[in-house]
């Protein structure tokens, strides 16, 4: 019986795999570079997990750069359908734009910071990889994401880019310095960060761990950044942000730190297009923006 399911599942996962294909196959079939257009669930690899959706922008080339939008969610929840007006707008601008899920942190699966880099990199390559059939650079890439996602998008771009394709990000809300006292003193942060770490904070080693996953600790390769960040946030404290952008200017990392006065984690109405509207400005600044 247990050979039975076994083989049950493994086929069920072919199957899978398969028709997710076939899907991306079909939607392919239909573009036309002088049209905007969005393919939706396209797979980047084989996780159920590995999914996203890409706004085309029309009179696209393989001159296009791309941005990916990264959701939040304490990197155990979270999906990329918050981002789909997002990929509207920045494909409406001339960029490609994809909006990305990842597998979530878990201690039972064994899914924490090295699992999650090598998510967001993966949806890079795939994405570099269309780069004819979708006519789009290969090596033109940058990353946004919210809360969680603003952390991956800064860790991915100064860690994971050894080519160097992302050219820049942006942070919406991201932790930044896993071991700092004041992000610390958060209710259930120690919690989260062990999670997402893979370890608690005991010793030495567990510091050097949550160094590794933190993007103040790693500045050194770092892209231009733009940071927007609420003096309000209760999740991930402003006083973070000052030290991380003195951080970054140490590193000689060209970098934009803006401040929403009394705004707290989640940003809605006016705040929110005020940071897309930012963020598309500091793409269109950073990134080579040339359809022609």
């Amino acid at each position: 019986m247990r050979y039975y399911n076994a083989c049950l599942v493994l086929s069920a996962t072919m199957l899978l795999i398969t028709s997710c294909k076939k899907m991306n196959q079909l939607q392919e079939q239909t573009l036309d570079s002088d049209k905007k257009q969005v393919l939706y669930s396209i797979s980047y690899g084989n996780h159920w997990r590995h999914k996203l959706d890409i706004a085309l922008p029309k009179n696209r080339t393989t001159k296009t750069p791309t941005v990916i939008f990264i959701h939040g969610g304490a990197w155990v929840m979270g999906d990329r359908s918050v981002f789909l007006q997002e990929i509207n707008k920045f494909a409406d601008a001339g960029f490609a734009c994809a909006t990305i899920n990842y597998r979530y942190a878990s201690s039972i699966t064994h899914q924490h910071h090295t699992e999650l880099m090598e998510d967001i990199r993966k949806a890079v390559d795939f994405i570099s990889s269309k780069s004819d059939a979708w006519q789009i650079a290969p090596n033109n890439f940058g990353l946004v994401g919210q809360s969680a996602g603003g952390h991956l998008s800064m860790m991915a771009a100064y860690t994971y880019n050894p080519d160097h394709i992302i050219k820049a990000c942006a942070s919406w809300a991201g932790p930044v310095n896993f071991i700092d006292n004041d992000q610390l003193a958060i209710t259930s942060a120690h919690q989260v960060f062990e999670v997402y770490a893979g370890c608690a904070l005991n010793d030495h080693q567990d510091t050097m761990t949550y160094k590794a996953a933190s993007p103040y600790w790693n500045t050194q390769n770092a892209v231009p950044t733009l940071i927007i960040h609420g003096t309000k946030d209760i999740g991930v404290p402003y006083s973070n942000l000052p030290r991380f952008k003195d951080q970054l200017d140490a590193s000689g990392i060209k970098n934009s730190f803006v401040t929403f006065d009394g705004e707290g984690h989640l940003w809605y109405g006016n705040k929110l297009n005020e940071a897309r509207n930012l963020t598309l400005d500091w793409f269109k600044q950073e990134l080579i923006l040339d359809n022609k």
